[in-house]
């Protein structure tokens, strides 16, 4: 749920058309340092639902940088990288019919 949204979000973001099971590795990685039971491990192991789409934008960061890293993506800086994700990632605005 935080992770497979985040990868086609990377994939869009840093243009790359390759999938890897390093890119999964840099999700899992990215997603262990949003979690909870870091600070209390009574905690939940996932981050809150309210806080989804920053994580996934998060990963999906972390997912393109290690795209570029292994030569599947174009370079980017890492900033300029940020900034296509926040662009392509999905915003819900639904329209009120009356």
């Amino acid at each position: 749920m935080y992770i497979f949204p985040a990868m086609g979000l990377a994939a869009v973001a840093s243009a790359t058309r390759r999938i890897t099971n390093a890119m999964m590795r840099s999700a899992a990685r990215e997603l262990a340092t949003h979690s909870p039971a870091l600070k209390d491990p009574y905690a939940s192991l996932l981050p809150a639902l309210r806080d989804i789409r920053q994580v996934a934008a998060r990963i999906a960061v972390a997912v393109g940088l290690e795209a570029q890293r292994q030569g599947h993506a174009p370079p980017l800086p890492e900033e300029k990288l940020r900034q296509r994700v926040m662009a392509a990632q999905w915003t819900p605005a639904y329209p009120v019919y009356k």
